[in-house]
């Protein structure tokens, strides 16, 4: 007789080999989430079609395995087509009234995300997208995060009544579309929602700037005209702070209302920083205690890379930071290098703080491979081998050390 083995261990292992990353379940798998930029440019689409095949083929072994691993094959559910969602709505509409409901696949939706950009959506397409989504949402009582991507090139597409109809339940919203503030207002609502990103949100004019959204505590803006709308925006518990657009006037004024409440903040290039404007940037977050940022390192350039610390007094609270720091290619580096690269950046910091402090560099691991596997990272006039990259970054954080700072190279 076969041995007896618990559901729960059949769903962790469900879990296991069905769990798909994406951007909406991102705190589930990033490992340095929420610190690191947002992956926009995760390819949804193929991390959900990586793992369909496992979850249909999970649910056909047998009938008491199929009703253990439904829920999992409709946890995450990703629309490109308003064919799609209908079909999505058919199945669940013969399940919502009587006992019935039980059974019904809407109890299993954590996730819900609408791709419309690959598919040259019509205008037609995407309010038909809307009419269903406003069908399927009701019945979707544990959804935990929607995704919106739909970008246009020319106009813009306001969806007040999509986002009025989004449950009350979820944590996570992802909003990537050129739309109005007006949309946003519901949002004051969403007494759950804690993870917001944005981008291309667009502003007319001041007077609908008025939004205000009491509950987020984790902010992540990209706008790539530049002007960021939401920097008007009432976020009184926000606490994490992802901004793509480092202009200090904008982050001043999104600060204004915040400057309290934030506890970490990532810049993508804080070195494009006009003179005194970072100073001014981190004395403005009295409470700040986590700072990340990406930097691109480049031999040529090392005064401009030191600057960054230049002026920057000591800091009562912060004691982290994270560089998230790439290689330039076209440079032959060498322990020593890389050594007195950050040395140089960051001797303004180090001379200056006098609190403990721990800073993370990530990223010079996984740039170096490409010149470990090329055999074209030079140490001593040789080529170091392949595998000598750990302790390259072991070498490499005791030599950036000190007693109050302590660095961790990855």
């Amino acid at each position: 007789m076969a041995p007896h083995v618990p559901p729960e261990i059949w769903r962790h292992i469900f879990r296991c080999a069905t769990f798909t990353a994406t951007s909406l379940n991102m705190m589930d798998w990033h490992p340095h989430w929420p610190y690191a930029s947002p992956p926009w440019e995760v390819d949804q689409a193929l991390t959900y079609f990586s793992t369909q095949p496992t979850k249909m083929a999970l649910t056909l072994v047998s009938r008491h395995f199929r009703e253990m691993t439904l829920e999992f094959l409709f946890e995450l559910v990703q629309l490109h087509y308003t064919r799609n969602a209908q079909l999505l709505l058919d199945s669940i509409l013969p399940h919502t009234t009587g006992t019935d409901t039980r059974s019904s696949p809407a109890k299993w939706i954590k996730y819900i995300i609408v791709d419309l950009d690959g598919v040259s959506a019509s205008d037609s397409d995407q309010w038909s997208m809307v009419e269903v989504l406003t069908k399927i949402f009701p019945c979707c009582s544990n959804l935990a995060a929607f995704g919106w991507s739909s970008v246009r090139l020319n106009g813009k597409h306001d969806h007040p009544t999509l986002m009025a109809s989004i449950p009350l339940t979820i944590t996570t919203l992802e909003w990537h579309a050129d739309s109005c503030m007006e949309s946003f207002y519901h949002l004051r609502y969403h007494t759950a929602l804690q993870n917001l990103r944005v981008c291309r949100i667009i502003s007319m004019s001041r007077e609908g700037l008025d939004v205000t959204i009491p509950f987020i505590t984790h902010l992540s803006v990209r706008n790539p005209l530049g002007f960021i709308a939401e920097a008007w925006w009432d976020l009184p518990s926000v606490s994490h702070l992802t901004i793509h657009n480092v202009n200090y006037n904008l982050i001043k004024q999104l600060l204004s209302k915040s400057r309290d409440t934030i506890r970490s903040i990532y810049l993508p290039e804080p070195l494009m920083c006009k003179s005194g404007d970072f100073p001014r940037l981190l004395a403005s977050m009295p409470n700040l205690e986590t700072l990340s940022y990406a930097i691109i390192l480049n031999m040529s350039n090392q005064l401009h890379f030191s600057s960054l610390w230049s002026g920057v007094s000591r800091h009562a609270s912060l004691t982290r930071i994270y560089i998230f720091a790439g290689i330039g290619i076209i440079d032959k580096w060498t322990l020593s290098t890389i050594r007195d690269f950050f040395r140089f950046h960051l001797q303004p910091l180090m001379a200056s703080h006098l609190l403990p402090l721990t800073i993370s560099i990530i990223g010079i691991s996984a740039s170096a491979s490409h010149f470990f596997k090329a055999g074209e990272f030079w140490e001593d006039g040789c080529h170091t081998q392949a595998g000598g990259k750990r302790k390259f970054c072991d070498e490499l954080s005791a030599s950036l050390s000190s007693p109050q700072i302590q660095c961790f190279v990855e």
